[in-house]
């Protein structure tokens, strides 16, 4: 399965103030294949950000929880 994800901050209509950003989510794939990479558009998908996993890493082929992650935009 390709990788799904959520945005989990800020909350959809939140009022975002001018300045430094902070995106957070989750992220999950399938077959017990770890999540390695989240990409992150801020622009409707012109442009996009490689967002940093946060957490413990788990084992080769027993990732079958999601992982968190966040971009400082």
């Amino acid at each position: 399965l390709p990788v799904q994800s959520a945005i989990t901050h800020p909350r959809p209509g939140a009022a975002v103030p001018a300045g430094e950003l902070t995106v957070k989510g989750y992220a999950w794939s399938g077959g017990g294949r770890e999540v390695v990479r989240v990409d992150v558009s801020l622009d409707g998908g012109r442009t996009w950000r490689v967002a940093r996993l946060a957490g413990e890493r788990p084992v080769p082929g027993r990732a079958w929880a999601w992982a968190l992650w966040e971009l400082q935009a």
